[in-house]
């Protein structure tokens, strides 16, 4: 929370006291009659638009100065996420990079440089070269290759010296084509990406309206596209025709694609005017050179396989290895010193290289959740949190794998995102499990509320009934609201633009409605309906607006899928302690003021101070309990709490399944993009969800992988 944020949360409170004092000293109806003159008056000013921009209700588009800062902030969240997330690839040291070489497969520059116009062309060399390259003469560039042949790895490291080379006008977003929907226009689902991955954009006080759609018509968004092969066909010619003709993107993009789904899209729509490498396979002593930089004190058990890549260059095994995803596998599945990995030369379960393939996929879960370093962070990027049986982690990842496989449209063959607050539609939760959950929890918790508040006036059993009755009555239908993306608490202005959004607001009305209904009727039962009318109105208000005390803001840590749940759930905990404090002002406004006109006599005697202490206490649980719950209820935390119990008890997934995604991803079977999950590569996800078995429901109370 920033010192302006804090300021704006003080003068608020401040003015909850004093309109509280004030119907105390002069009671309800003046008070009440000059708020609304002085609304009506402030309303009417002619100071009104200048309180507008000051509160920033109405933000112009960004532009200037905030378009400069929102493209600096974004440059530097993109640089950290892809630097921690190139660590977790094996790519952060010399040592681990796979020496993929590359040719020219068509330039048009050739022709500019044959009349003089350019400097000499590079035409084929290292991964550095090109990348050096491509900085020093910018062009499309559309990257093809077999797959596993790098080319996602490529475009890490391209972001990384384009984050760290290149000016902050110009910002690179490496997306995965595989997420586009066709169904939303290519334009707005880059806009959208980028706002969902990097949310602090949306901060207009800061950065002004629409930021991520203002960097990218202002062409300071340079888009890194992975994998158009991964999209059908109908839609790979969609995006290529969006990269010829849309003149808001850069003619410098990066594209890339596997070499015959290229040729195909080609073939439905050219692409002339773009610069066309390929990625090659690697050579057998290139390989040769990685396995033994790598493994240099333990080359005994590594001979058999060195000898076969230098005496048969077009084996199996040679063949197979050529291309790095299978490499890194084959260096991950042998990394411990008791495997052997000869057993590659067994001709008989080997005799193509499609069977080491499958071998090396299915090898690498087990393997790296065999012995993973375990135990705090402490800079490593792969050291996990807890250790988890190998084979329940593969079987829970063939789960999830098999779950976003079933998602796939026709054609399809990407990885798609595993969204932690898209997890029980993902995965089948059915739907009257956020009701019932809701309802029983909300019952219960709303029938010992009563049973607190009546019972301090000897109606202990009224209490629980109207407690029970009122969470019959709302926590069912809370269920019913549909799920809210991620959010993180701050207080803000509302917009004019979130009052005319219909759906919000009648949610907000919903929850004011809850608010009112609820605090009236306790404090008309227990006092007078005029202090019911104020305790209800008070609730009702925060109810109502609790929602809104939400901004996307600029983070301090890395943008990563346990940020946003992290986030999310913090969120739901300050606005249970912002309806903790409207309850502390009414709880104690009541006890105080509308002592005399209380209809029922306290159990015990205390004294007017003790009294105004303990109702403001009650009304503070009362308050907080009732917005947490509400708010709880449709929050994505809330959601993903419900689905992870759910999958937990039918034994798909660990019951602290947040801490094993996480560990997955530390250990590289997971990527991430953003605030999204995905499995490291298409290949392994398909694998997974190809050898996924039914868990065994003979004992849903497991406690999984604990």
């Amino acid at each position: 929370m920033t010192n302006r944020e804090r300021w704006i949360l003080a003068l608020w409170l401040t003015g909850v006291g004093v309109v509280v004092w004030a119907v105390v000293q002069f009671g309800f109806e003046p008070v009440t009659a000059a708020l609304g003159i002085g609304g009506t008056i402030l309303v009417a000013s002619p100071a009104k638009a200048i309180i507008r921009r000051t509160w920033a209700w109405n933000a112009e588009p960004s532009e200037g100065a905030q378009l400069d800062a929102a493209a600096v902030a974004l440059n530097r969240a993109v640089e950290r996420h892809w630097t921690t997330e190139a660590g977790r690839r094996k790519q952060h040291l010399v040592v681990d990079r796979i020496p993929v070489r590359w040719d020219t497969v068509h330039d048009p520059r050739s022709r500019a440089a044959l009349a003089g116009d350019t400097g000499p062309l590079t035409q084929h060399g290292t991964l550095d070269a090109l990348i050096d390259d491509y900085l020093a003469q910018p062009s499309r560039l559309v990257i093809v290759g077999d797959v596993g042949s790098g080319k996602t790895g490529l475009c890490v490291k391209l972001t990384l010296e384009l984050c760290r080379r290149a000016d902050p006008q110009r910002v690179p977003v490496l997306l995965q084509l595989s997420t586009w929907d066709p169904a939303v226009s290519f334009q707005d689902w880059m806009v959208r990406r980028v706002t969902e991955d990097y949310r602090f954009l949306n901060d207009t006080t800061k950065y002004g309206q629409g930021s991520a759609m203002e960097l990218f018509l202002h062409r300071r968004l340079l888009p890194i596209l992975d994998g158009l092969d991964e999209l059908p066909l109908e839609t790979r010619a969609q995006v290529i025709r969006t990269l010829r003709d849309n003149t808001h993107l850069p003619t410098d993009t990066v594209l890339t694609c596997c070499s015959a789904e290229f040729r195909a899209a080609m073939a439905e729509e050219p692409l002339l005017d773009s610069r066309t490498v390929r990625l090659l396979p690697l050579l057998p002593e290139d390989t040769v050179t990685y396995l033994e930089s790598h493994f240099p004190d333990d080359l005994d058990r590594w001979q058999p396989v060195l000898r076969s890549l230098r005496e048969d260059a077009t084996g199996p095994l040679a063949t197979t290895l050529s291309r790095p995803l299978m490499l890194f596998l084959a260096r991950a599945t042998y990394q411990p010193r008791d495997s052997a990995p000869e057993d590659l030369l067994d001709e008989a379960r080997f005799d193509a290289s499609e069977q080491i393939e499958e071998h090396l996929l299915d090898m690498f879960v087990p393997v790296v959740f065999e012995s993973p370093p375990v135990g705090a962070y402490e800079g490593n990027p792969a050291r996990a949190s807890r250790d988890w049986p190998a084979p329940e982690a593969k079987r829970y990842l063939s789960f999830l794998a098999g779950c976003l496989d079933s998602q796939r449209r026709s054609g399809e063959h990407g990885a798609a995102d595993l969204n932690w607050w898209a997890l029980p539609a993902l995965a089948g939760v059915p739907r009257y499990a956020f009701v019932v959950v809701p309802a029983v929890i909300g019952t219960a918790s709303c029938c010992l509320l009563g049973l607190l508040v009546f019972g301090l006036f000897g109606r202990p059993a009224f209490g629980a009934l109207f407690g029970a009755a009122v969470g019959v009555v709302f926590s069912p239908l809370l269920g019913l609201v549909r799920v809210q993306p991620p959010r993180r608490f701050a207080p803000r202005r509302v917009r004019q633009q979130d009052q005319l959004l219909v759906r919000p607001l009648f949610i907000d009305l919903g929850f004011g409605l809850i608010g009112l209904v609820t605090g009236g009727l306790i404090a008309t039962l227990l006092y007078s309906p005029t202090f019911g009318l104020t305790a209800g109105l008070a609730f009702g208000l925060v109810f109502s607006t609790a929602r809104r005390f939400t901004r996307p803001t600029e983070p301090k840590h890395e943008i990563t899928p346990l940020r946003s749940l992290l986030d999310d759930r913090n969120a739901v905990l300050y606005v249970w302690l912002l309806g903790s404090v409207a309850g502390l002002v009414v709880g104690g406004f009541l006890a105080t003021a509308g002592s005399d006109e209380a209809r029922y006599d306290l159990v015990f005697s205390v004294s007017p101070l003790a009294q105004g202490v303990m109702g403001a206490l009650v009304g503070a649980l009362l308050s907080g309990g009732g917005l947490g719950m509400v708010v709880l209820a449709t929050s994505a935390w809330g959601r993903f709490l419900t689905a992870r119990w759910w999958l937990a008890w039918r034994a798909h997934t660990p019951w602290h399944l947040v801490a094993f995604l996480d560990d997955a991803h530390k250990l590289g079977v997971l990527r991430s993009t953003g605030a999204h999950y995905q499995f490291r590569h298409a290949t392994l996800q398909h694998r997974l969800a190809a050898g996924r078995t039914a868990p065994s429901l003979a004992s849903p109370g497991s406690p999984g992988a604990d």
